[in-house]
């Protein structure tokens, strides 16, 4: 280990080692700690600067994606201008800058310039880092209480999932457990990981631990894009063996959901008897877009600065006191472009999608990225958090360089 390690600093440049290196330690951290996560980010930033300086062909780069990066810098700079109160909206727009400079600096480069499979295996280090510390808080909480052997039982309850279960980590539960997913279908299709796949064990001592960790999450919307996933997959490669994996998959999952009681209990509220929709952020979805109706303002928005001032009012019309006093957002990335941006807006983010699909045809893990943030958009606002618009940014512009088909290198 110690000689390949050598190899590998003894074979490039130190300017690639620093970009690859803080690459890493970038994708390693997006799980973990926000305030770790910057940190890194500019030396990402700063690597990138480095070897774009080095290679000379930045500008080429970039003017190949350029339509992708003015379509991203669009996204919240048009509700600026649309904005009463400007302070405000740039506070708004400046927090989710990232959005723009990831892209920015990760198409400068050229395809051979990101190793993909390091950066999966950098995701996988830091999910399993991020797993052990919440699986200790965990531990150290049984350990702790006057009678451990009965605490244990609360194991597949909500006292150690969801918010409960990644506090160490002061993460959403939602965003780690779609990085979970990233990081499984990677392992299960990307070409890189064939050589774990044909070792049947070793793939599923490998998947497992954060199969399971996906569970304790109990984010509904992370185990339904794994399955989906997974579903589109065999079906479009029409492999046996993928489907057969799929069912276990959904074997798994109803047996985890009558073991861990609150995700069973979250699946349950999805539809009752009657087949009418139980879950509470449909019936703030409508009372918001009825809110918004009445502002008359279908086309453009009300601005950056406005948004929050629909929610309040939907929730005190429509009695969600839990969603008023904790000061939600929509919880729908789609309705929060349509009540800023307006139809234009909306419009902007969806031809985002079809950039992604025009430039990577979607190809091996481009289509479970694109099921991933097509479907984590309608129940999660995904740039509330700086951490999903890390996540976006990042993997967005990384599979649109690394998916091409058109580019050799």
């Amino acid at each position: 280990m110690i000689k390949g390690i050598k190899n590998y600093l003894n074979s490039k440049s130190w300017q690639i080692l620093f970009f690859e290196i803080s690459t890493y330690f970038f994708v390693g951290t997006l799980p973990l700690f926000l305030k770790i996560n910057t940190i890194i980010l500019w030396f990402f930033i700063l690597g990138s600067i480095i070897l774009s300086y080095k290679n000379k062909d930045w500008r080429i780069n970039l003017k190949n994606n350029r339509l992708v990066l003015l379509t991203l810098l669009v996204l919240f700079v048009l509700g600026f201008f649309f904005s009463e109160y400007s302070n405000m909206a740039i506070k708004k727009i400046i927090k989710n800058l990232p959005l723009f400079i990831i892209p920015l600096f990760v198409l400068s480069h050229n395809k051979k310039t990101f190793n993909i499979k390091g950066i999966y295996i950098s995701l996988g280090i830091g999910l399993f880092i991020g797993m052990l510390i919440c699986w200790f808080q965990i531990l150290m909480s049984i350990m702790s209480n006057n009678t451990p052997v009965e605490q244990a039982k609360y194991f597949f309850e909500w006292i150690y999932t969801s918010w409960n279960l990644v506090s160490p980590l002061d993460t959403h539960p939602s965003y780690f457990a779609i990085l979970i997913v990233v990081f499984l279908t990677a392992i299960i299709i990307n070409d890189n990981f064939k050589n774990i796949r044909r070792n049947r064990l070793k793939l599923g001592v490998l998947i497992f631990p954060f199969f399971l960790f996906l569970i304790e999450t109990s984010s509904r919307i992370g185990v339904i894009t794994l399955f989906v996933i997974l579903l589109i997959y065999s079906v479009r490669k029409l492999r046996l063996k993928g489907l057969f994996l799929m069912i276990a998959v959904l074997f798994l999952i109803v047996f985890f959901s009558l073991k861990f009681d609150y995700l069973g209990s979250k699946f349950s509220n999805i539809f009752n008897s009657e087949g009418e929709i139980k879950i509470e952020r449909y019936y703030r979805w409508k009372e918001i877009i009825k809110v918004f109706n009445e502002e008359d303002k279908w086309l453009l928005g009300v601005g950056l600065d406005s948004v929050d001032k629909i929610y309040e009012r939907a929730y005190i019309n429509g009695n969600f006191s839990l969603a008023f006093e904790s000061n939600y957002n929509a919880h729908n990335q789609y309705i929060e472009f349509l009540v800023s941006n307006g139809i234009l807006g909306l419009f902007v983010y969806i031809f985002v999608f079809f950039i992604f699909i025009y430039k990577t045809r979607l190809k091996q893990e481009t289509l479970s990225f694109f099921i991933i943030f097509l479907l984590f958009s309608l129940s999660e606002s995904v740039f509330r958090r700086s951490q999903g618009v890390f996540v976006f940014s990042f993997l967005y512009s990384l599979l649109i360089l690394y998916g091409n088909p058109r580019i050799k290198k």
